[in-house]
């Protein structure tokens, strides 16, 4: 818990302070801490093994000892309730847990469809700056522009607010949660204050800019119908010997002009018909997504049969209970209770075979990571780093290198707080990788982005990539 370290000073509340901010009556923050932490420990794969129950409660006690001793307002902002309670996330160390505000579903959906294309990175020297042009009222601001501050609040103290409970953290990586936020900055900052009619946005010269939305139809993802080229895209390098797979997204997308599954196998089948022996392949800002897509497209790089994961725990309504029978007993050793638990089990551990001869790619391989690869896109970097199949290129993922989360026990959205002030997400399978290590995914090559690249409109990263695929050995 270094990254939480609780004093009491941090929510000695005045309403005065955060009067922009959502409230809520600090009358009903007890019983909220205690709904968190027993749905996790009741549905989150930390709560199955003693170790991780005892990190969870003493996380709990942690959280408690701290409201007995603080002096708070009658009130308390979201954003400090998210603070209070983020210990019981961190000992977890999955980044798939998250603790969103809520409005209505009216509300949310408002704010997902009015769109700010405010896109932000933070640079190594703390500032943060636009990933790509920005028009505003009165002109436009060109990428690696600095932006200090959305209606008159720091950007740095509030991304830091906002990034407690919020996900991309595996291990406690918090700084990739900060760059998420700072990427879909102009959806963040709405899901926290509300819909907006224009943001005043400061530079770092003192000058403001206003920005208007667009209207976009909010669409729900699983009956959204895309070109495919927005998910999955194959080009080649302008040296004409290096193919570019850029994949988006692992997510079960439907496409109106294509199919994930041809278009991949129709990728390898170009590059051996033009004898190609180089392939980057860009996961970055791949947040994840399905188990079939990813194993999928690593059935074409693996020698020999692969495993998803070597070791699955499924919690949740598969858990077993106080009482249980000795047949039971058993079953919860091997980490499920229910037959469809056991079957998801073995659906996931049975060795996948790779592709045969005519095929399977045999090339270099150089797969380009940054803090949003996350979740199977993570594991799919992991699989071609640990597997020594390929060198990984970028900054540190968001992804651990260990275990990863995925699934989920409920149908119903799970609400907490007396107004539904925030949703909770759990995830109920924890997936130990192959070629297993502590941490996160962490590129053999590390190139982070700059303010002078930017601005010239090149992709350092994927410059050095191409330097590190020609090579004759990176194995």
């Amino acid at each position: 818990m270094t990254r939480h370290c609780l004093s009491l000073l941090f929510l000695t509340l005045l309403c005065t302070c955060v009067s922009a901010q959502r409230m809520l009556p600090f009358s009903a923050v007890p019983d909220m801490v205690e709904e968190v932490y027993e749905n996790i420990r009741d549905h989150h794969p930390v709560g199955y093994e003693p170790e991780g129950r005892e990190r969870l409660l003493a996380a709990r006690t942690q959280v408690q000892d701290f409201m007995s001793r603080a002096r708070f307002a009658d009130s308390i902002a979201l954003w400090d309730f998210m603070k209070l309670v983020s210990p019981l996330q961190e000992v977890t160390e999955c980044g798939h847990l998250l603790l969103e505000p809520h409005f209505d579903s009216l509300a949310n959906v408002s704010t997902r469809e009015n769109v700010f294309p405010l896109s932000l990175t933070r640079t190594d020297e703390g500032r943060f700056i636009l990933l790509k042009g920005l028009r505003t009222t009165t002109d436009s601001l060109t990428p690696a522009t600095a932006i200090n501050a959305i209606n008159g609040e720091e950007l740095a103290p509030m991304i830091e607010s906002m990034a407690y409970f919020a996900g991309l953290n595996d291990v406690g990586n918090v700084a990739a949660t900060r760059v998420a936020i700072a990427f879909g900055m102009g959806y963040r900052y709405q899901l926290h204050y509300g819909l907006q009619a224009k943001l005043t946005i400061s530079l770092a010269d003192g000058s403001q800019r206003t920005i208007l939305p667009i209207h976009r139809p909010w669409i729900d993802p699983k009956k959204k119908v895309t070109p495919i080229a927005e998910t999955i895209n194959f080009r080649w390098a302008e040296d004409g010997k290096t193919g570019i797979l850029d994949i988006n997204s692992f997510s079960d997308r439907k496409f109106r002009d294509g199919n994930y599954y041809k278009l991949v196998k129709h990728v390898f089948d170009t590059l051996k018909q033009t004898g190609t022996e180089q392939l980057i392949i860009d996961l970055r800002n791949n947040t994840g997504g399905s188990s079939n897509r990813m194993s999928y497209l690593y059935s074409f790089l693996s020698k020999g049969k692969f495993r998803f994961a070597d070791r699955i725990i499924l919690t949740g309504t598969a858990k077993a209970l106080p009482g249980e029978s000795a047949k039971d007993l058993k079953r919860r050793q091997a980490g499920a209770v229910s037959k469809h638990g056991r079957k998801v089990q073995r659906v996931l551990s049975k060795p996948i075979k790779p592709r045969k001869a005519s095929l399977h790619y045999d090339g270099q391989v150089v797969v380009l990571i940054n803090e949003m690869t996350f979740s199977a896109s993570g594991m799919f970097a992991r699989y071609v780093q640990g597997s020594g199949r390929g060198k990984l290129v970028g900054v540190t993922a968001g992804a651990s290198a260990g275990t990863t989360y995925g699934g989920s026990d409920r149908k119903k959205r799970l609400f907490i707080g007396p107004n539904e002030e925030f949703e909770l997400k759990i995830n109920n399978i924890a997936l130990q990788l192959p070629y297993a290590i502590e941490g996160n995914v962490t590129p053999d090559v590390v190139v982070p982005i700059t303010e002078a690249a930017l601005r010239e409109g090149r992709d350092e990263q994927l410059e050095q990539a191409l330097d590190v695929v020609r090579e004759k050995d990176i194995r």
